[in-house]
């Protein structure tokens, strides 16, 4: 026959807590003095390593002086009995101390299945997420208040410790961890203005040419100026045409430029973050190839680049091989440039037209 390997059950905290509980609530029912004193002794090995555990400190040293107490109480009783104790005395004892101990054993085993019963109820989970919380292991106490759904506060308690939780892996400096928790927590307390802190701190220690991400897009890092980043969309975005109709324009007066610097910022960003984008004066050149006209300088937070940028910042844009705008116009002034597969297409194309993607491009502050 093939020997089967025994299970160990390693016992949680709460459960060693409770089961030297019952151990001393039994000691009662025990006669001889150095019982009580060995029973004792067990007891406070059992708080002694539970450590900070509640009151588990205060309960072993009371259990330490108790076994003393005991032990000295059990000196004077077996001198007793090694003067006036007959043999049969000693039997009857001995048959009394056996049901004893039986009993002892019996409650033991019935209040450590009380206790299993107790921790696996939605009052004993609760306690232990309590437990949990108190010990700031966050990570635990959410998940374990999450399970229990409705029971008493529950679900508040549960977004308190995911909170508490998304600052810990934030200061652990767990940006994924704390990144996902603190966008899915949204408007709770200040989780919008700690993301931001994290998102900023991110951009601040990435490199030139790193992905970062910035509200609800991914953005590339194409220049740093001391506590100033240039930003520009990773991936282009379909759907915008230059201006929403055909017919002579320039940046300055276009449908973009207005819809990016209003409802592309409150859809994109927290107000936190768009209070970081700086204002930034853009001066539109001519298209002397056509003899077109760039327009009037405008300020803006939002912008596309224009045909040099786009030469600068090549190597860096090339991620994603699809035609998107740029600022400048084209062979005529109802057309605006584009760059197609990394090439600039000068003679540009109809601004009307939907299907050539946007790369908005912002200079933000770090400091």
């Amino acid at each position: 026959m093939k020997n089967k390997k025994e299970k160990t059950e390693v016992k949680t905290d709460e459960e060693k807590y409770l089961y030297a509980k019952d151990l001393t609530n039994a000691i009662s029912c025990l006669i001889r003095e150095k019982d009580k004193a060995e029973i004792y002794e067990g007891i406070a090995k059992i708080y002694e390593e539970l450590g900070e555990y509640q009151d588990a400190e205060i309960l072993c040293e009371q259990a330490k002086n108790a076994a003393k107490k005991h032990r000295e109480l059990a000196k004077e009783q077996d001198a007793k009995a090694m003067e006036i104790k007959p043999d049969t005395e000693e039997k009857k004892g001995s048959r009394f101390l056996g049901k004893i101990i039986f009993v002892l054993i019996l409650i033991v085993i019935l209040a450590g299945i009380g206790g299993v019963v107790y921790l696996k109820s939605e009052a004993g989970r609760y306690a232990r997420a309590d437990y949990y919380e108190k010990k700031e292991n966050y990570e635990k106490s959410y998940k374990m208040f999450h399970n229990l759904k409705d029971y008493k506060d529950s679900k508040s308690r549960s977004t308190k410790s995911y909170y508490e939780y998304g600052l810990q892996c934030k200061e652990n400096n767990e940006y994924t961890k704390a990144k996902d928790i603190l966008r899915e927590l949204d408007d709770y307390k200040d989780s919008k203005d700690q993301l931001t802190e994290l998102e900023l701190d991110n951009i601040r220690q990435s490199e030139t040419g790193t992905s970062v991400l910035y509200g609800e897009y991914k953005w590339l890092i194409v220049e740093k100026e001391g506590d100033k980043v240039f930003l520009v969309k990773s991936e282009p975005i379909n759907g915008y045409a230059y201006h929403n109709q055909s017919k002579k324009i320039t940046w300055a007066d276009c449908s973009l430029r207005e819809y990016l610097n209003s409802d592309f910022i409150e859809e994109t960003f927290y107000k936190k973050m768009s209070d970081r984008i700086l204002d930034t004066k853009i001066k539109v050149p001519d298209n002397k190839k056509y003899n077109t006209k760039g327009g009037r300088e405008t300020t803006d937070k939002i912008f596309l680049l224009n045909a040099k940028q786009a030469k600068e910042y090549k190597q860096i844009l090339d991620n994603f091989s699809r035609d998107w705008w740029l600022i400048s116009p084209g062979n005529s002034q109802n057309t605006a440039q584009y760059v197609s597969y990394g090439v600039i297409m000068d003679y540009g194309y109809e601004v009307s037209n939907a299907n050539i993607h946007i790369r908005p491009a912002m200079w933000i502050t770090v400091k």
